[in-house]
């Protein structure tokens, strides 16, 4: 078997685990994009603000400070009376547990925030996944393309030395050539595209590795829970919340009042305990009311609709996934042995003469294609991933304990 043909036979891919390097340098990239993500790093910093603001949302009003003096201008009443000063704290009571309802608000603030932390590492985790995809697969495209050349450098040379003795015609040699030219164009041009992926990839990571890395496959994916089903969830309870507060805040607030009361004629002091009810008479909180109602009765429609889509269409997924990991076997197995069988056979048949230069031309072809075909299945396969991995986490919990580690 000759040197270039020992070339074929490795450049396919069998889709097998990676190497456990390889899936620990991922992880480790991975670790870096989320720690120098700024957009990442800014929600993880203003979570502690929405911590001390569900702390204080609890809390009662500030008490208010009375002073009232009375009687001091009217002579008549002060012969009756005297003057009177006194000194008093109001403080208005919510009832119907308004308070730990405007708490939980709160507490949805921060939940909604912790989601868009998730949400943004997932983000992070696909668009990574991508752009070293396709990083690798412009590096492997190139070692195809450079097998290529290589291969109608090989022929060239061949039909040079065939056309010194008249074995060939002069156009085979022009014909070779110029394909020679172009299939070094295509192998320049790709070496092109590897620096134009890399420069992509360090958008999200400054220290990239020298060589790009097969990124590993993740197929597993029982646990994943859907980050727009998550919201639904999330905006059902918000919702369902703002409705019971809407209706709570119908009931006015009473106020209860301490004082105490000072005679000056006669220095006595009276303590004063005073209360005040509204009358709920005019319902000014009927249009929030509507509103709430109309908002949670939404969110439990798009969340119905949410949880459906969500599982469809993950189950869909997992069947193109399985569906290309099968073809990229079927490849691997079947398609490209046969390939370069194909070609090493043309190639043999040309130099004995039985075949022209146009079939063997159109073997290489064939062989082209299928290469170049196995790693357009393996580059949507990861795409697919990638997907999945920004509308789907494996556990929203464990995400959550993440952001703090």
């Amino acid at each position: 078997m000759s040197k270039i043909y020992q070339i074929f036979l490795t450049c396919g891919l069998v889709v097998t685990a990676a190497p456990a390097f390889a899936k620990q340098d991922y992880a480790r990239l991975q670790q870096q994009v989320l720690a120098n993500d700024a957009i990442l790093q800014s929600l993880q910093q203003s979570q502690s603000a929405y911590d001390v603001n569900q702390q204080y949302a609890g809390r009662l009003n500030n008490p208010t400070f009375n002073v009232e003096l009375d009687n001091l201008g009217n002579s008549k009443l002060k012969e009756l009376d005297g003057p009177t000063t006194m000194i008093g704290l109001s403080q208005d009571i919510p009832l119907n547990n308004k308070l730990h309802l405007r708490k939980q608000l709160a507490g949805f603030q921060g939940s909604n925030n912790q989601f868009e932390i998730v949400k943004r590492q997932a983000e992070l985790k696909s668009e990574l996944r991508t752009c070293l995809s396709n990083w690798y697969v412009a590096t492997q495209r190139a070692e195809i393309f450079s097998t290529e050349s290589n291969l109608y450098k090989r022929q060239v040379n061949v039909l040079t030395e065939k056309l010194k003795y008249g074995r060939v015609i002069p156009s085979d040699v022009q014909l070779s050539s110029a394909l020679s030219a172009e299939s070094a164009l295509r192998y320049q041009n790709e070496l092109k595209k590897i620096q134009y992926q890399k420069n992509l990839c360090s958008k999200y990571l400054p220290d990239l590795p020298n060589q790009a890395i097969e990124v590993p496959l993740d197929s597993n994916f029982s646990n994943r829970v859907s980050l727009l089903e998550q919201e639904s969830v999330l905006k059902t309870q918000l919702a369902k919340t703002q409705l019971e507060l809407a209706k709570k805040e119908a009931v006015p607030d009473i106020t209860l009042g301490v004082g105490v009361r000072n005679y000056q004629e006669t220095s006595d002091k009276v303590f004063l305990v005073s209360t005040s009810i509204p009358l709920a008479v005019f319902n000014r909180n009927k249009g929030n009311i509507a509103i709430a109602q109309a908002t949670q009765a939404n969110a439990e429609t798009q969340s119905v609709w949410a949880n459906r889509n969500a599982k469809i269409e993950l189950e869909n997924k997992s069947v193109e996934i399985s569906n290309l990991i099968d073809a990229i076997k079927q490849y691997d197995s079947t398609v490209l042995p046969a390939a370069n069988e194909s070609l090493r056979i043309a190639e043999l048949g040309y130099q004995a003469g039985k075949i022209s230069l146009l079939e063997f031309n159109s073997n290489k072809q064939i062989w082209l294609d299928k290469q170049l075909a196995r790693y357009d299945l393996w580059l949507a396969l990861q795409n697919q991933i990638a997907e999945i991995e920004k509308n789907y986490v494996t556990n929203l919990e464990q995400e959550y304990g993440e952001q703090h580690e």
